[in-house]
């Protein structure tokens, strides 16, 4: 089956790529592609090897001499994009303390663009904070963008829900600098964003778990331990949602995410399906689908291709790789004998040992020169920007409200405190775990979910920026052929093919039934701001086959 992904013809094209030092790239590093063999490699799940790709494909992922000039060397953020479309933007801008749907007191004045002011043409649809349960006053925060331009009536038009990962880390990161309508520039100023994900879909953007970004934990006890309790508090956020705009009541929902998301999602989609409350049909009815990004979903099996895929990359010899190898077989047994906690600081040893051994500033993103969350050009200038007073009031946000990307607190709650009721170390002794990350949840897997939306027949979208060797192709691949449903047999039967968009590779896809793999080419561990067209063509795409079936 073909994978119509060249809507976008005809549209404004701009380099996706990253400059060296705006985005913490570091060209030098070789450009592979990892693939992984059809059968298990003796040496564990992944069976990786390295190929190169052939020059007459694509310069994109190529290196050296004059292909390299067209490659990394030009690439740019997406928010350095932003500037370049300037001519995108009213030539007049308002500064606004107007509230929501214009209910606070309205200030107009004639200005050029200022940082950190939210302009009226960015005000978000809706906005505010959602209940999770009806025993407490923890609730989530929200932003919703409208569709900007969907061929469909507005009953009609998909709803698609964002997380962000972490644990612990804001969706908001997701709006403003990733997929949203509008992104915030280094300068603090808001730029329209051409390549949104809103344009056929309503895009809902919840800080989860509460506590998280401008989220609201009445105390460290309503911080979920686990993911069944996340599920819970999304589906009453969604529900309150709902009830607040029952227009909404008919619009198909999609759930997606990337990162830890790789749980968040599943985790809400096999919820509504299955343990929901009395009243939430409605969200069962809706359900259209769900879309992971670079997830962690099964991290038994995608630690063991940790090894083999830096291997792939250059990044370790085989002595290196031997060793990691071993300590990943050590995370597999205590995994199985339910060591959770152990289980990931070993995790943890072996992706530090990597990253000093090699070099490379994070696995994320190989090409990067810092780490993600340590950058200027990140989300540091986004807390300076979404902390400021007029921001805060344009978005309604509580006033005592502070933002960071990812709260170390919630991290470590979730994390490490294991399932409710809480051991006594962790009532008692709970702030000597900020910032560590070993944890209990985190090396849990919900791949089984996966497999009952398979098995139910909800499509699913797996997607994964090359250049992650962390969360990326191989281990992420290695997972799904574990996967036990009935279409697993046709869907590996299929050929991987490559993607083009406007004639330019932008990676590689395979689908069989209601399952659909995507490998993204020039991105690392955030598709969306590393190629914003490729992921706009990709998800819309996507969206579009499974409403068509529906």
């Amino acid at each position: 089956m073909y994978l119509d992904l060249h809507e976008l013809r005809g549209r404004a094209h701009f380099h996706r790529e990253m400059q060296d030092v705006a985005r913490g790239v570091n060209p030098v590093l070789p450009a592979f592609v990892q693939s992984c063999n059809n059968a298990v490699s003796p040496s564990g799940p992944c069976g990786c090897h390295l190929k190169t790709l052939d020059p007459s494909i694509s310069p994109i992922l190529q290196l050296g001499g004059e292909v390299w000039s067209k490659s990394l060397a030009n690439m740019q953020p997406l928010s350095t994009q932003i500037k370049r479309q300037a001519t995108a933007l009213p030539s007049v801008y308002r500064e606004s303390n107007l509230g929501h749907r214009g209910q606070t007191e309205e200030q107009d004045h004639e200005l050029a663009p200022l940082p950190f002011h939210f302009i009226k043409e960015a005000l978000p649809t809706l906005s505010g904070y959602l209940p999770v349960d009806r025993t407490t006053g923890s609730r989530v925060y929200y932003v919703y963008y409208e569709a900007s331009n969907s061929p469909a009536a507005r009953s009609d038009t998909p709803l698609m829900l964002w997380l962000n990962g972490g644990p612990g880390c804001s969706s908001l990161i997701g709006c403003f600098y990733e997929l949203g309508p509008w992104v915030v520039a280094e300068d603090g100023i808001l730029r329209p964003n051409s390549f949104a994900w809103n344009r056929k879909c309503g895009l809902l953007f919840v800080d989860s778990p509460v506590g998280t970004g401008f989220s609201v934990a009445e105390s460290d006890m309503d911080i979920p331990t686990d993911q069944e309790r996340v599920a819970k508090h999304l589906e009453f956020a969604l529900l309150s949602f709902l009830e607040e705009n029952p227009t909404f009541k008919t619009r198909p929902l999609f759930l997606a995410g990337e990162s830890y998301a790789g749980k968040y999602v599943p985790a809400l989609a096999y919820h509504i399906l299955h343990q929901s409350r009395s009243g939430a049909g409605t969200l069962k009815h809706q359900l259209a689908g769900i879309a992971i990004g670079n997830g962690l979903t099964d991290p038994r099996t995608q630690v063991q291709c940790h090894g083999e895929v830096a291997f792939s990359f250059g990044l370790l010899d085989k002595r290196q790789t031997a060793h990691v190898d071993k300590l990943a077989r050590e995370v597999v047994d205590l995994i199985d004998r339910d060591k959770w906690l152990r289980a990931h600081e070993r995790r943890t040893a072996i992706c530090s040992y990597i990253e000093k051994t090699s070099g490379v500033a994070t696995l994320l993103d190989i090409r990067r020169t810092t780490k993600y969350h340590h950058s200027q050009e990140g989300e540091e200038f986004l807390a300076h920007f979404l902390n400021s007073p007029p921001v805060k009031r344009a978005l309604r946000v509580d006033e005592d409200a502070e933002w960071v990307s990812c709260r170390r607190k919630v991290r470590a709650i979730m994390a490490q405190c294991g399932t409710s009721p809480r051991d006594a170390l962790c009532q008692t002794q709970f702030e000597t775990f900020l910032g560590t990350k070993t944890g209990q949840d985190t090396m849990k897997s919900t791949k089984w979910m996966v497999e009952e939306i398979l098995r139910m027949g909800y499509p699913v979208l797996l997607y994964q920026g090359i250049y992650d060797a962390k969360d990326g192709p191989s281990g992420s691949e290695a997972w799904m052929r574990t996967l036990e449903w009935p279409g697993a047999p046709s869907f590996w039967r299929g050929e991987r093919s490559v993607w083009k968009v406007n004639g330019e590779l932008a990676g590689y896809w395979r689908r069989g039934q209601n399952l659909t793999h995507v490998v993204v080419a020039g991105a690392g561990h955030q598709v969306p701001a590393d190629q914003p067209e490729f992921g706009k063509a990709m998800i819309e795409s996507w969206m579009k086959q499974q409403l068509e079936r529906r």
